[in-house]
């Protein structure tokens, strides 16, 4: 086929799009690589215009910001699912770069933004498919059947998606794993259906320690970007904060990566005019003690990164960032402040519910991941055997 017949076959596929797809056709996939990254992104717009509510993680301005940045690092290429000749979704496919499982070095392909070593990671959260609910299970499958075909992969990881979505997929059980996390939230519609403040909903220690704080502080202003010029100074407070706190801990910070600080300055250009990120920042009489970092999915707000001053005595000033900015969110509307993955004690206290995101991998049978399991079978004896041996003495 000649590059002009292409173009015009991919012009095709491109205005059939808008078209209603046979349900009762089979679904296939088609994989494409980079070289044809102008028109996938395209066609990942085009489709974006038949959903109803989309994902933002697999949203066309999250996934072209990731490819513009990552893709002298990632390689990667796109699945396209079809019913007959009309497109009906699209995924990125990326293979990731120092990728381990413990000491083994493993080739791994993940599904979204994700593959990145980790100290250029965006760790994405609550994942998606640019997919209809109605064929996901079906595109999981002739995706697993076409990857099946691929030898040169150790490992197939699903990063970070809502575990109720991910569960109804149906993984081959026998050769995957999965890491469910807790994502703790507070439920703002909750609050607002209920006409009551946002700091009723807080534990009695929480409220007595936000009131206590607030009083001592005295007299806080806050701002929520309106304007990229605005975001742009937030988020530099926010890296100053950030950057600050964890070198002082003697770690790196997450802005130590240009790549990843380059990543969302770009966002911030795309998200922020359609309200899809917001910057927020808390000051006291002119100084800054804390800045927050959201991402807007589906009316939930998602509070991706922070900053904030040093502890000065009992005083926090990331809960009382937290706080405020959680105020915010809930007088602009927004459904739910996801606190993202992870049990600790501050999250715990900030939210009011919990969900589940789930990272999954499917393994491949290879000869290092049963030397792997052995070894971590006797680590696990050998601590049991400790354990019990500690216990008779006693």
């Amino acid at each position: 086929m000649t590059t002009i017949q292409y173009q015009n076959q991919q012009t095709d596929e491109l205005s059939n799009v808008s078209s209603s797809g046979d349900n009762t056709l089979p679904l296939t996939i088609e994989v494409y690589d980079r070289s044809q990254t102008d028109y996938c992104l395209q066609l990942w717009k085009t489709l974006e215009s038949r959903f109803e509510d989309v994902p933002l993680m697999c949203s066309h301005a999250w996934t072209s910001t990731w490819i513009d940045h990552y893709q002298d690092l990632i390689p990667y290429s796109f699945a396209v699912a079809s019913k007959g000749s009309v497109p009906c979704g699209i995924c990125l496919l990326t293979e990731g770069v120092d990728q381990h499982d413990g000491p083994l070095s493993v080739k791994t392909r993940h599904l979204g933004t994700a593959g990145e070593p980790a100290a250029d990671s965006v760790c994405v959260e609550y994942n998606a498919l640019l997919v209809q609910p109605d064929d996901q299970c079906s595109f999981i499958a002739a995706l697993l059947d076409m990857l099946s075909q691929n030898a040169e992969w150790d490992s197939l990881l699903f990063d970070g998606f809502a575990s109720e979505e991910l569960e109804a997929w149906d993984l081959p059980p026998q050769d995957t794993s999965l890491r469910k996390v807790e994502s703790h939230y507070f439920d703002l519609k909750q609050i607002r259906d209920e006409e009551r403040d946002v700091i009723s909903g807080f534990g009695y220690s929480t409220r007595k320690n936000l009131r206590k704080n607030m009083k001592s502080y005295g007299n806080l202003t806050t701002e929520w970007a309106e304007s990229i010029e605005q975001a742009e100074s937030i988020f530099a407070d926010l890296i100053s904060l950030h950057q600050t706190r964890w070198q002082n801990e003697g770690l790196p910070g997450s802005y130590a990566s240009n790549r990843f600080t380059n990543f969302h300055n770009a966002l911030i250009q795309k998200l922020i005019p359609t309200g899809q990120m917001g910057l927020f920042r808390v000051k006291i009489e002119g100084q800054v003690i804390g800045c927050v970092q959201v991402l807007i999915d589906r009316n939930r707000v998602l509070c991706y990164q922070g900053g904030s001053a040093e502890y000065q005595g009992k005083l926090s000033p990331g809960v009382i960032a937290d706080y405020f900015c959680i105020e915010e969110c809930f007088k602009r509307g927004f459904d739910a402040y996801d606190f993202l993955a992870g049990n600790s004690h501050h999250k715990q206290k900030m939210s009011t519910h919990h969900t589940y995101l789930t990272w999954a991998q499917i393994r491949r049978p290879r000869w290092k991941f049963t030397a792997l399991n052995a070894l971590r079978n006797i680590k696990q004896m050998m601590t049991r055997i400790k354990k019990e041996n500690h216990e008779s003495e006693v």
